[in-house]
C-alpha cells in the first residue's frame, strides 16, 4: 500500500463525523445545528462574563470543563470502530486490500488528529476570550491571563501526550466486544475506566502538583514530576501494543 493511500484512509477517518443512520434518524439540516451550536456559545459567553463582571468567575474554572476530555477521547477510539458495525460498513472495512495494522492504524491515527486539533481550537477560543475579559474588566490582570494560558497548555500537552494510548485502549475494548473473547469486555472497561478513575484521584499529588489547575499565583512551564514524561513516552508504546492487539482480534477473532 502507497503511503498516499495510507493517508486518505487518515483524511477519510478524520473528516468522518459519526453513525450516518444516527445523523439520519436527527433529521437536522447542518444550518441547524450551527444555529444549535451558536446559540449554546453565544449562552455561555453571556453567563460567564455575567459571573466575570460580578467578580464571581474563577477563570480556572474554564480547565476544570475539560477534565472529561480523556472519557471522550476513550469513546471517540471506541466509537471509531462501532460505527463500521452501526452503518453495517465492517464487511466492506475489513475486505479493503490493505493490510489489517494499517487499516486500523489509520483510523487510529484519523482520530488522534482529531483530538489534537480539538485542542488546539478550544484553547485558542479560551484564551482569546479570557484575554478579552481582562481587557474588559478591571479585576482580571494581564498577569491572570497569562497564568490561564500557560496553565492550559501545561495540563493539554499531558492529555495530548496521553491520547494516543487512550484512542487505542477504546479501539480495542469495542473490538473484543464483537469477537469470540466478548467475555473479556468487562474486565476491559473495568481496566481502562478504573485506571483513570485511579489517575483522576491521585492527580492533585502527582499530575498538578502546584496547585492543580489554579491560576491565583504564577504558573510555570511544565511543572510535573519527572516520571510524568516517561509515563506519557511508556504510553506510545504500549498504544502500539494495542494497535497490534486490535489487528489480532481483527485478523482471529472476529465472531462474524
Amino acid at each position: 500500500m502507497s503511503s498516499g493511500t495510507f493517508m486518505d484512509l487518515v483524511q477519510h477517518e478524520f473528516m468522518v463525523r459519526g453513525s450516518w443512520r444516527k445523523l439520519n434518524r436527527v433529521r437536522l439540516s447542518r444550518s441547524w445545528c450551527v444555529s444549535y451550536i451558536l446559540i449554546v456559545a453565544a449562552a455561555v459567553v453571556i453567563v460567564t462574563t455575567y459571573l466575570a463582571a460580578r467578580n464571581d468567575l474563577e477563570l480556572s474554572s474554564f480547565w476544570y470543563m475539560t477534565l472529561a476530555f480523556p472519557y471522550w477521547i476513550f469513546f471517540l477510539g471506541y466509537g471509531a470502530v462501532k460505527r463500521e458495525w452501526s452503518n453495517d460498513t465492517y464487511g466492506w472495512w475489513l475486505t479493503l486490500p490493505i493490510p489489517r495494522f494499517r487499516l486500523i492504524a489509520a483510523k487510529w491515527l484519523g482520530n488522534c488528529l482529531k483530538v489534537w486539533i480539538a485542542m488546539i481550537a478550544i484553547y485558542i477560543a479560551l484564551s482569546a476570550y479570557v484575554l478579552i475579559l481582562t481587557s474588559a474588566i478591571d479585576h482580571y490582570t494581564y498577569d491572570m491571563a497569562v497564568s490561564f494560558m500557560i496553565t492550559g497548555i501545561n495540563w493539554l500537552t499531558v492529555v495530548a501526550g496521553l491520547t494516543p494510548f487512550i484512542i487505542a485502549a477504546g479501539m480495542l475494548t469495542i473490538s473484543v466486544m464483537y469477537s469470540t473473547a466478548k467475555p473479556l469486555t468487562p474486565l476491559l472497561w473495568i481496566l481502562f475506566m478504573g485506571g483513570f478513575s485511579i489517575v483522576y484521584s491521585n492527580m492533585n499529588e502527582y499530575l498538578l502538583p502546584e496547585g492543580r489547575l489554579e491560576t491565583a499565583g504564577p504558573a510555570t512551564f511544565f511543572p510535573f514530576p519527572w516520571e510524568l514524561p516517561a509515563i506519557i513516552i511508556g504510553s506510545w508504546a504500549v498504544a502500539y501494543g494495542l494497535i497490534r492487539a486490535v489487528t489480532y482480534v481483527m485478523d482471529k477473532k472476529l465472531d462474524l
